[in-house]
């Protein structure tokens, strides 16, 4: 027999946000996120540690560069993720990477 009032609206999880909960992402280069809160979207083009916490670069589509503080807040292809730091193997290649790519007063 159906039920008049159709399903029990308390029967689900009331508590889970509407876009869904964080997933853990690792920061890596290239990876294309959004800031939720200021709606900046860029490339994360680096990963540091600055003044105890760690802090993500976002670069856009005309090469400004923004810092973030890594963690929650960001937004991966309209999904929430957390953002985590890289794993210690992957930050030597990311240094190895940044020096590399560091510009000269040569060009």
């Amino acid at each position: 027999m159906n039920s008049r009032y159709g399903s029990d609206p308390l029967a689900g999880d009331w508590r889970a946000p509407r876009g869904g909960r964080s997933v853990p992402t690792e920061a890596e280069p290239g990876l294309v996120v959004e800031e939720a809160t200021t709606g900046w979207c860029g490339a994360i083009v680096a990963v540091e540690k600055a003044g105890g916490m760690y802090v993500v670069h976002l670069e856009d589509r005309r090469g400004a560069v923004r810092a973030f503080p890594l963690g929650p807040g960001f937004l991966l292809e309209g999904r929430p993720v957390l953002l985590t730091p890289p794993k210690a193997a992957d930050r030597a290649a990311l240094a190895a990477r940044q020096a590399a790519a560091a510009r000269t007063a040569s060009g």
